[in-house]
């Protein structure tokens, strides 16, 4: 596996700065880009003054060949799923689609190789956060960064942020180290859905007890237990998703609590979705994976850019 290289702006055009968390990981091929674009756009006269990074998991280098090794379990894995929606028209497409996107959950390895890169951007981007702040003659606790984390980029950053909180030796604590985020806004998160197939199929998954998303007490925001006081990871913690993406919880527009993510204390915005056509079941088959969401014929209610670009008031409130 290639050593993870983290990202480093520096100076900051101004006094702050957003993370880009993609999904499955093949952003450096292509299939998933990071919708720059369409936060430039969202941000508007404000997008000069962020500096944006973005975390790519193309260090793995084996993608695809373990992919390949997990074959079984990922057909466990999609199996589990289309038998929770119990859809028979969508059986063979939501099985296909769900073990896609959440399949590294079933490989220890790769979760780990992606949870030590995200914590070292994490702590790259606050270096750099210092170093301009101070270049400038600032107090770095006044500048600001956020995450933007979409599909299984959210579970990965669920995972990163309860660390961070939890174990001293990243030097990521919101209280001890004052290292408290802005916001993080998750889109199409699958963090509820994963802690409830890992369930399903119990003994495929690695280690359990060393995911955060599969505590026994329940999904919690992450927050760092100073003394009698509880320090939240992020100032604001929204989740975002659309009445037709089954990754975020739902399914021809109806709503799946076993599959929703809705931890007390988080912001829920539902983007509502139509499918083109008179048949909302072939729509949807035809829709999973087709494009970008916008303006193609069979939208992708799944698309990261979408969602950015429909999301986009709501993205310059929380970061301009």
């Amino acid at each position: 596996m290639a050593a993870f290289t983290p990202q480093s702006i520096q100076p900051w055009p101004a006094d702050r700065a957003v993370l880009l968390v993609h999904g499955i990981g093949d952003a450096s091929a292509g299939n998933a880009p990071f919708p720059i674009t369409q936060l430039t756009a969202a941000l508007g006269t404000q997008a000069p003054k962020v500096a944006v990074y973005t975390l790519n998991y193309d260090f793995i280098n084996d993608w695809a060949a373990r992919k390949l090794q997990l074959a079984a379990g990922i057909r466990t894995l999609g199996s589990a799923i289309a038998a929770r929606f119990a859809n028979g028209a969508l059986d063979d497409k939501l099985s296909e689609y769900g073990g896609d996107v959440l399949w590294p959950v079933l490989h220890q390895d790769t979760r780990l190789a992606i949870r030590d890169a995200y914590m070292a951007q994490l702590q790259q981007i606050v270096l750099d956060c210092g170093e301009s702040a101070l270049a400038r003659g600032h107090d770095p606790l006044d500048y600001r960064v956020s995450i933007i984390a979409h599909s299984l980029g959210c579970y990965h950053t669920y995972e990163a942020l309860h660390a961070a909180v939890s174990e001293p030796e990243y030097r990521l604590r919101p209280g001890s180290d004052l290292t408290q985020l802005e916001c993080v806004v998750m889109m199409a998160s699958p963090v509820q859905l994963i802690r409830t197939i890992a369930g399903d199929i119990g003994a495929a998954i690695p280690k359990p007890d060393q995911i955060a998303t599969l505590d026994s007490s329940g999904l919690s925001l992450p927050v760092e237990q100073l003394g009698t006081k509880k320090v939240p990871a992020t100032r604001k913690f929204v989740a975002v998703t659309g009445t037709q993406d089954p990754v975020g919880g739902h399914l021809l527009g109806t709503r799946n609590t076993w599959a929703f993510m809705n931890i007390a204390g988080q912001q829920t915005e539902i983007v509502p979705q139509t499918l083109a056509g008179p048949d909302p079941v072939l729509a949807l088959v035809k829709a999973l994976g087709s494009g970008d969401g916008l303006g193609s014929a069979l939208p992708d209610p799944h698309s990261w850019s979408a969602y950015v670009t429909r999301e986009g008031s709501l993205l310059s409130g929380l970061l301009a």
